[in-house]
């Protein structure tokens, strides 16, 4: 971690995702609450998230246009444009004017699309590739905490001082970004169209993955497990209530417990990575997943709150696994549409999950849905844990011979073992070197 803050412009690529992301999840909140209380209505206030989700179906193009455009400025204008759309906001003067707000809500979520593949993509050309699972780590673990505290700080400003307060701060936050982005000094080639067809360049990060052993039995395994992590958003407060007979504001004890965690794990990800690899980090990530959602399921106040702490130390080894992984094993003229391709495949069961246990748990106990969570993360593990190892030669790359498919470009595909877990946790792994 050290030596990635030594360098300025990982300081300053820090310091923009911290802002905008803190802007996100300060808004968020605050925006649902207020359509509530123009409209009274309950559903109202559902459709803005719903219509910043929405957005997140333009995924495929946004890699795309990361991969056509130099990312830097791509993330500068967009910031830039974020900032714009926001203040749209401060239009809004009743219940009339809900539709306002969630045409931004959706050109936020666009504009997320962009701004999500692009930062992905430019990671790489900011840290040596040995420092890629450190880099991630630090920003899985401010974006956690950003995650927990965040909202609260939205809806507090929204309570004391009005929605304007948090739409102009959070436009002031994309400002802030923009201007960190624009002080990096970063060497970015000028891409050069393939002369393919649309459709052709805008599925190619997909078929990529699906060609690349390790990455697709990754997209396999998260978006598995991405099929009921959603549980969590519902089942969080069914634990301090019914399990744990307290009151909803318990929560943020088990919030700030999980955001230790998060700390701990951003943290760590980097060191679990080059002592093993990126599969098996998020086998082990999974795997203690599993062990906190067992944990949840005992009615004591300090299980629960270990629990809560072990599952956000996890989380980040698996974002940081299988992003460090992609980074690593896809060409760079390609990362953008891969990185796309494999948010977009996890990001819809993650909010498929969501609705699912917001039904769910009206209908059935709380424990149930923690076994029905630990078991499917368990199948995900397994699932990776079976897989054959791809043959290697000496420099950890799949041979001429082995490899087969190749990129147009006449570019070797390259891979590392994903089921030989017994001899990753032995002895440690060299790994080829390459949330918004």
């Amino acid at each position: 971690m050290s030596r990635i803050l030594a360098t300025r412009r990982m300081r300053l690529f820090v310091l923009a995702d911290t802002a905008s992301n803190l802007g996100d999840f300060a808004l968020f909140l605050a925006m649902t609450i207020w359509v509530k209380t123009i409209s009274g209505s309950t559903s109202a206030a559902a459709l803005v998230m719903f219509s910043f989700a929405a957005g997140s179906l333009l995924l495929p193009a946004a890699g795309l246009l990361s991969d056509r455009v130099r990312r830097r400025p791509l993330l500068i204008g967009a910031n830039l444009a974020l900032a714009a759309v926001v203040l749209l906001l401060l239009l809004v003067g009743g219940a009339h004017h809900v539709w306002l707000v969630y045409v931004v809500m959706f050109t936020y979520g666009a504009l997320g699309s962009v701004t999500g593949p692009a930062q992905l993509a430019l990671l790489p050309s900011l840290v040596s590739k040995d420092l890629l699972g450190d880099a991630n780590g630090l920003i899985q673990s401010v974006r956690g905490l950003i995650r927990v505290f965040a909202p609260v700080v939205g809806a507090g400003l929204f309570a004391w001082f009005g929605p304007e307060a948090v739409i102009l701060i959070d436009a002031a936050l994309f400002v802030l970004a923009a201007g960190a982005l624009l002080a990096i000094k970063v060497d970015e080639a000028k891409p050069v169209p393939s002369g393919e067809p649309w459709r052709t360049e805008i599925t190619a990060g997909l078929r990529f993955i699906g060609r690349t052993v390790t990455l697709r039995q990754l997209v396999v395994s998260c978006g598995l497990a991405m099929l009921v992590l959603g549980f969590f958003e519902a089942i969080g407060l069914a634990v301090v209530t019914a399990g744990l007979d307290r009151e909803p504001t318990f929560l943020g004890v088990l919030g700030a417990a999980q955001a230790v965690g998060t700390i701990i794990g951003g943290v760590s990800a980097g060191a679990v990575l080059r002592r093993t690899s990126e599969s098996m980090t998020v086998i082990i990530g999974l795997a203690m997943v599993a062990v906190s959602s067992m944990l949840l399921m005992i009615q004591v106040t300090p299980l629960v709150v270990a629990a809560m702490a072990l599952l956000g130390l996890c989380i980040p080894w698996l974002v940081v696994g299988a992003t460090t992984a992609l980074q690593r094993r896809t060409p760079e003229h390609l990362l953008g549409r891969a990185s796309a391709a494999f948010e977009f495949a996890v990001t819809v069961p993650q909010t498929l999950s969501i609705a699912v246990g917001a039904a769910l748990i009206a209908l059935l106990d709380y424990r149930l849905l923690l076994g029905i969570v630990a078991a499917a993360v368990t199948v995900s593990a397994v699932y990776l844990v079976t897989r054959p190892a791809q043959p290697t030669d000496s420099d950890g790359q799949l041979t001429d011979a082995q490899a087969g498919d190749r990129q147009p470009d006449g570019a070797q595909l390259t891979d590392v073992p994903a089921g030989d877990v017994l001899a990753a946790a032995a002895k440690p792994v060299v790994t080829p070197t390459s949330d918004r």
